[in-house]
């Protein structure tokens, strides 16, 4: 009997074991089985809105190898929302700008919901995390639909999302000469940022739905543009045109057409070389008369410089637009209001490229310009601000030798008179606007007069800054008042 005892014992310690590994198991089964349902994988690239208020990102959330979209972060830019989670139910409230409001509802976990009182059902479960709520990218396009009334069209590729605009579509026409163009046409105005190279031009679309109306690739038999190739990838469009030497692209029509040809060459580097000692003419011979020049004719310049470029972007505007990028656009509306008034201009930057402040003055002042506008762009504040330079006034000649640090100092009256008149015609606009001073470089080493302005929002919205017809009135308000002052200003000799 004792020997039975003892190894009922022993079986029972065995069993005991056994249960305890065997529970053990179970629960290391299920946390690993646990684990990659919570997004443990990397995460999905963003996807870019487009609509007719604004564009903005949207981070999607990969759930059990599935792509998700949270319903704030989609719909929040878009109207007016509110979003309560109630237990398992997620209960929303969305408002389109002057739209009827409707409602939606989803369970954690569940398949089925409702949208606008109607059975709705995901491909696969409502998700519910930290109190926000996550459906499926695939129902993305319907969902709006049946919330906004709008048309909406989502390209996986690009990953790009249309909500209630139409795609721009462009146009490409190649008119061959010396040298060639390549006319890039749009149905209303766009603003990319432009990349030169050695070989092309790349033209970036953030904030446009621009896609293409035919093939991706075109070829040309030119001899300078060879093709162009369209690409829609991260959010964003891409147009590279190749060439078989370096091309520059300029606006025309309002921003709608982009010219595209070939980039003048830089000038030759000359070496200065000293002057040998004339030689001894015989005493017999007369000398000869002086030959007679021609002076050059004057030439009125507006030299326009948008600040920052390249990997000095500037203030943050928002969180996809880059100061940088603001002025650049304005820039070129600057240099086109100026040319419908048959006033030369010149920017000191066509593309993204970085640029020091000493650089900008030497190369503002080589230019020797009869004026030079800086650019600058805020997300603070409202309006249009001009400055002017904060130096004490000097009584140097602008033709005397002047201080580097304090050039500008010869030439703070005409600057003042520039500022006064831009002023008045951004009040004739009724834009809000202050006339200031503030110590700015490169601007104080500008022989030259020189003004900067500063734009920031028109309103409460700060992606109304870079809104065409804005920007539009703002460069008709800056080439308006150079015009005025055009007489006042000194013509500048080449």
């Amino acid at each position: 009997m004792l020997e039975g005892i003892s190894l009922l014992r022993f079986d029972r310690k065995v069993l005991l074991w056994a249960a305890t590994a065997l529970a053990l198991l179970l629960m290391f089964t299920v946390q690993l089985r646990w684990i990659p349902a919570h997004a443990q994988a990397p995460e999905p690239a963003p996807i870019t809105v487009y609509s007719p208020q604004t564009s903005y990102s949207v981070s999607p959330l990969s759930v059990s190898g599935q792509t998700y979209i949270g319903l704030v972060e989609l719909l929040e830019p878009l109207g007016s929302l509110e979003a309560k989670v109630d237990g398992k139910k997620y209960k929303l409230r969305f408002t389109p700008p002057g739209g009827k409001t409707e409602e939606a509802q989803f369970t954690e976990g569940k398949e089925k919901g409702k949208v606008r009182g109607e059975n709705y059902k995901l491909p696969s479960d409502f998700v519910l995390q930290n109190g926000r709520g996550y459906v499926p990218l695939a129902v993305i396009p319907n969902l709006l639909i049946k919330l906004l009334s709008l048309p909406t069209e989502f390209r996986p590729a690009g990953r790009r999302l249309f909500v209630g605009v139409t795609p721009q579509r462009f146009t490409l026409e190649l008119r061959q000469g010396n040298p060639s163009r390549l006319l890039v046409g749009f149905p209303s105005a766009v603003n990319p940022t432009i990349a030169t190279g050695p070989g092309g031009v790349r033209l970036t679309f953030r904030r446009e739905p621009v896609v293409a109306a035919g093939a991706d690739k075109v070829g040309y038999d030119d001899p300078l543009i060879i093709g162009a190739s369209f690409s829609e990838h991260d959010g964003i469009a891409e147009l590279n045109i190749s060439g078989t030497g370096p091309l520059m692209a300029n606006f025309a029509d309002g921003g709608k057409t982009i010219i595209v040809t070939g980039a003048p060459p830089p000038p030759p580097v000359v070496a200065e070389k000293p002057a040998a000692p004339a030689p001894q003419a015989p005493s017999n011979i007369p000398p000869a008369p002086p030959q007679q020049h021609q002076p050059a004719a004057p030439r009125f310049l507006v030299l326009i410089d948008p600040a920052h470029g390249g990997a000095d972007t500037g203030a943050a505007i928002t969180s996809s637009l880059p100061e940088k990028d603001v002025v650049l656009a304005l820039a070129r509306r600057v240099q086109h209001e100026l040319g419908s008034r048959g006033i030369a201009a010149g920017l000191l930057r066509n593309s993204d490229i970085a640029i020091s402040l000493d650089q900008r003055a030497v190369s503002a002042n080589a230019a020797r310009p009869a004026l030079y506008i800086a650019l600058h762009a805020a997300n603070t504040g409202r309006g249009v601000h001009v400055f002017t330079e904060m130096l004490p006034a000097a009584n140097t000649s602008p033709k005397s030798l002047l201080p580097w640090d304090t050039a500008q100092a010869a030439f703070l009256d005409l600057s003042g008179s520039v500022a006064g008149s831009v002023s008045a015609e951004l009040e004739a606009r009724k834009l809000p606007n202050t006339t200031l001073l503030a110590p700015l470089r490169p601007m104080n080493n500008i022989a030259a007069p020189a003004i900067a302005v500063e734009i920031a929002p028109p309103g409460d919205n700060v992606d109304q800054i870079a809104a065409a017809q804005y920007q539009e009135q703002v460069a008709q308000s800056i080439a308006a008042g150079i015009a005025a002052v055009r007489s006042k200003l000194p013509e500048v000799r080449p």
